[in-house]
């Protein structure tokens, strides 16, 4: 039988049960997700078994990692916006494993996090500073050839790469080598509420919300199955 999760699992009370959290579902899931892209690149058809195609999720693994720094700045509380929180996180925990996630982490972040999940993939960055717009376009990999943080070899316009595989281990490795000490013993107690799951409130005056709750209630009121 799949496993299903649900949001009222027990509440996180401690520490410990965020890091948990974090190792077993946030980097878990990307894991997961790691390991059917090493099926793809396995199987000589790429095909599901209806015969409709496959792909190497390659901009999804990558979004997923920015995801999970979106999840960690919110954690690490060191900021005002989204952004700034996630560059935050980035700055401490990730650029001493490589220091150029901190030279290009804001345009990681807006490109292939909220440029990725809100405007679909792949992304050209264009400076609009100089008289003459100057682009770069951008890509993402999930082999470990494939390169990171650099241009593309097989493109001879100017690119950025990203390796999801390596993205992932480093982000890992910011678990391992300084993240988790944090939330362990320096972290404040606001920490365990923002590592709980937040609500999602219908709001009064919210008719159409209100309307596909109500209906939401009519569907639980079901038996299952």
């Amino acid at each position: 039988m799949a496993a299903i999760e649900f949001c009222n699992v027990p509440p996180i009370e401690s520490r410990p049960q965020i890091v948990e959290w974090i190792d077993s579902c946030v980097l878990g899931d990307l894991r997961t997700l790691l390991v059917g892209i090493d099926a793809y690149y396995a199987s000589n058809s790429h095909t599901r078994a209806d015969g409709r195609s496959l792909g190497a999720a390659n901009f999804l693994l990558v979004a997923g990692c920015l995801a999970a720094i979106d999840y960690f700045g919110f954690l690490l509380a060191s900021g005002t916006t989204e952004e700034s929180r996630a560059i935050a996180f980035i700055d401490r925990f990730m650029k001493p494993i490589d220091a150029r996630y901190s030279e290009v982490g804001l345009v990681l972040w807006r490109c292939f996090r909220h440029g990725t999940v809100h405007r679909s993939w792949p992304k050209r960055i264009i400076s609009e500073t100089n008289q003459k717009a100057v682009v770069v376009f951008t890509g993402a990999g999930t082999e470990e050839s494939d390169p990171h943080l650099g241009p593309a070899s097989q493109i001879p316009d100017r690119s950025l790469m990203i390796n999801g595989r390596r993205l992932l281990h480093d982000l890992e490795r910011s678990l391992d080598s300084g993240f988790r000490d944090w939330i362990l013993s320096e972290a404040p107690d606001a920490v365990l509420e923002r590592g709980n799951p937040s609500d999602l409130r219908i709001h009064r005056g919210d008719a159409k919300g209100q309307a596909q709750f109500d209906r939401i209630l009519q569907w639980s009121s079901k038996p299952y199955g």
